[in-house]
């Protein structure tokens, strides 16, 4: 059941490799894990997650293995079972929050919270003190000071801004906001963009298996994590692009930028898609308009909070991350900073350090090389791995790369396999009755 590719002959250990990419690979080991964690966690979640988790696994596996194609159906019961392994166990944790309180909440979603309920009120949000909210009551246990987000929103504008509707909404309703509810919804949004994807059916059913299906992304969904804001606006910025309307792909990742900054490293491929474009139409309108595009939401969104606190905001949302203040997010995660420390090059996480002498070049020679590559021979699998490989230099030289980083990163990689030899244009989109069923 191995995809069909178009093509050039590909070097046997590749072609090995692809044949274990599989719908059926996909949803065997992810959704495995994915289903084992419910029972791990069944006390919090309740046996009958687990059950009905297990047996739409087990159900859906056997589908997979022993019927060739309907995989508008087989996508139909994916997206159920979705529901309940992987966006249920959220849907749950918000509901018990109330009489529970705080138990495996990420501190980053209290403290959106927080600033969203600043916001409405029109307080400020950058350069302001959080000790007084529930952020103070979230377990610290990496430096020998309190945690510095007490002192510093790392979260670029558009995160709380987007709590806010919600927010007024909740209030309006009475009930108790959340703001795994915001995720909640912009994953629907993520779930629709794979969904539209031009690409043949068992592509999608692979990809969203690998975002959904997979505790690389969910279990952070469950404790708030919010990578799927921006990653919602990355899969709408490709089913876009594949769709030849490169103004509002530009517009969509430009929302991903605006929400979080790992998008940006999707920016200089969507430029390069955009440049290769160009060279067959040679519109520069379609260029300029997609620029403006690309620049509007995070302009938009950040400009207002920068003028209104320019201090506060650049400490928050760049020197905090980047070590550039006394109190910066401390070294540490699985990366360049992490073997410092254990060579003991660093002797505390908490000191200054150079990273961006390692970072720039590792990035510079990656966009080099995977940019090159791209252009050779555009497809969405080269724009992702572009993008996969841009954002690996960075976060591996970078302060800290925590297990988000390295979930993140998994999940990309995983993309790229559903979408070989897809090019970057509509036309040249193979159909699915072309593809292996």
């Amino acid at each position: 059941m191995a995809l069909a590719h178009a093509g050039r002959p590909r070097p046997p250990l590749l072609r090995a490799l692809e044949n274990l990419a599989t719908p059926l690979a996909y949803l065997a080991t992810l959704g495995g894990i994915q289903v084992g964690l419910l029972w791990v966690f069944r006390a919090r979640f309740g046996t009958a997650i687990a059950l009905l988790a297990t047996a739409g696994w087990i159900g859906l596996l056997a589908l997979v293995l022993l019927r060739r194609g309907h995989w508008a159906i087989k996508q139909a019961l994916l997206y159920s079972l979705i529901a309940v392994s992987g966006l249920g166990p959220t849907l749950l944790e918000i509901v018990q929050r109330p009489r529970l309180g705080l138990t495996i909440e990420h501190d980053g979603l209290v403290q959106t919270e927080a600033a969203v309920e600043r916001l409405i009120n029109g307080q400020p949000i950058y350069g302001v003190d959080w000790s007084t909210t529930a952020l103070a009551q979230m377990p610290w246990g990496f430096t020998s000071f309190p945690n510095p987000a007490l002192h510093h929103l790392a979260y670029f504008p558009l995160t709380i801004l987007a709590g806010v509707p919600v927010r007024l909404a909740t209030g309006f309703l009475g009930v108790t906001f959340d703001g795994r509810i915001v995720l909640l919804l912009i994953s629907l949004l993520a779930l629709g963009a794979i969904a539209w994807l031009p690409v043949a059916p068992q592509r999608r059913f692979m990809i969203a298996t690998a975002v959904f299906m997979s505790p690389l992304i969910t279990l952070y969904l469950w404790s708030g994590r919010n990578d799927v804001e921006f990653l919602a606006f990355v899969f709408l910025s490709v089913a876009l692009l594949l769709r030849e309307r490169p103004v509002a792909a530009s517009a969509a990742l430009g929302t991903a930028m605006a929400f979080k900054p790992f998008a940006f490293f999707a920016a200089p491929f969507l430029l390069l898609a955009l440049y290769h474009r160009w060279r067959r139409s040679g519109s520069s309108r379609e260029i300029l308009l997609s620029l403006l595009a690309l620049s509007a939401v995070p302009l938009l969104t950040i400009i207002p909070f920068l003028l209104s606190s320019p201090r506060g905001f650049l400490t928050d949302t760049v020197l905090y991350t980047g070590g550039g203040v006394s109190d910066a997010y401390p070294i540490g995660g699985y990366g360049f900073g992490a073997l410092l420390l254990g060579l003991q090059l660093i002797r505390h996480n908490t000191d200054a350090f150079p990273f961006a002498l390692f970072q720039l070049p590792a990035m510079a020679l990656s966009l080099l090389v995977l940019g090159k590559r791209f252009l050779a021979r555009p497809s969405t699998a080269r724009w992702m791995g572009g993008y996969a490989g841009l954002f690996a230099a960075f976060a591996f030289f970078n302060r800290f790369f925590n297990d988000s980083y390295l979930g993140l990163l998994l999940t990309l990689g995983l993309l790229i396999p559903p979408l070989v030899e897809t090019p970057m244009e509509a036309s040249r989109v193979q159909k699915p009755d072309e593809l292996a069923a």
